[in-house]
């Protein structure tokens, strides 16, 4: 995490943040521009306290499975043997076991530790548990224009007292109607065989994209609309998932035309940013509700007029994901 003299507060985090950053010039590729966001020079970058999924699947220190044997499709069990942390995105894919999941929410386990997280189902035709029964890092994470869904979804649930509930109903209609349009061969309507389906359109995208130095996150336009934003609060831990978050971005760039179909609201009702700078303005000023997360640290929800966002926070801001509403 970034180091600061204190504790940041729990209302204080996001502003906080936000407050230590500077955008960097923009990149651009067709339909989807860039701007990165960098931690200023004067702002001291110690060792990370969490590591990313994939590094820590890759490291063999971290296990995901079903809950039991019967499994059960709304959640996953952790078991994390090493000292650190392990963040779990929001609309981070885990694959494998008995169907294909995506995280409801940003969830960071706690070293030496067990959790069961909520998750949502994005393999509607399969239950039977491949040669390999645990989860396999995926190092992608779903589209952003599902994930805006989501979020407004889990943030209802959590405003009554609810579970992390994303409407497994509601993802498994945008999954499909993403393997029909792209005419996706996929025998258990798994989202995965959508986006290969895209693979090539989006590498050619993401040709023009490269990290910067101290970069924590980025704002993403469509076109001439703000798509949304994403930060991670350390630096290596935001370039280790750089990669997934913008091929989230760059897969609705390529179906524009499906996404704008699939919008709960038509353009023109809803609100739109022209600059990334109003957006972060208009997010350093929004009030969040929280609540407890279910591992490590606190959830922040916001539902407003303008914005739909959903944060992590433990001591300093962990994840963010902010979308216009």
């Amino acid at each position: 995490m970034t180091s600061q003299t204190t504790p940041t507060s729990i209302p204080n985090a996001i502003p906080n943040f936000l407050g230590q950053l500077a955008l960097a010039p923009r990149q651009a590729h067709k339909a989807l521009s860039v701007w990165p966001l960098v931690l200023r020079d004067e702002v001291e970058i110690g060792p990370p306290g969490y590591s990313a999924l994939g590094a820590a699947l890759a490291a063999d220190s971290v296990t995901i499975g079903e809950v039991s044997d019967g499994g059960s499709v709304p959640h996953v069990r952790v078991a994390n043997r090493s000292a650190q942390g392990v963040l779990f995105m929001f609309g981070e894919e885990l694959r494998g076991a008995k169907q294909n999941r995506i995280s409801n929410a940003s969830f960071l386990v706690p070293g030496e530790s067990k959790l069961v997280i909520d998750v949502s189902c994005v393999e509607q035709g399969r239950w039977s548990s491949r040669p390999r029964a645990k989860f396999a890092a995926a190092n992608e994470v779903v589209s952003a224009a599902l994930r805006q869904k989501m979020s407004r979804r889990v943030t209802m649930a959590r405003a009554v007292g609810q579970s992390f509930d994303a409407d497994q109903g509601e993802v498994w209609s945008e999954v499909e109607s993403r393997l029909t349009h792209s005419l996706a061969d996929s025998r258990t309507s798994a989202y995965s065989d959508y986006r290969d389906t895209r693979t090539h359109d989006v590498a050619e995208i993401l040709e023009a994209f490269r990290p910067l130095e101290r970069q924590v996150g980025f704002v993403a336009c469509l076109g001439d609309d703000v798509a949304g934003a994403e930060l991670i609060g350390h630096p290596s831990v935001f370039h280790h998932n750089l990669r997934a978050l913008l091929r989230s971005y760059a897969i609705d760039a390529v179906d524009a035309p499906l996404v704008e179909r699939l919008a709960d609201k038509p353009r023109a009702q809803r609100t739109r940013f022209d600059s990334p700078e109003s957006f972060l303005q208009a997010l350093g000023r929004a009030e969040f509700a929280s609540s407890p997360s279910l591992g490590e640290g606190t959830d922040l929800r916001l539902n407003g007029a303008t914005l739909n966002a959903c944060a992590l926070v433990s001591d300093e801001l962990v994840h963010l994901t902010a979308f216009p509403e």
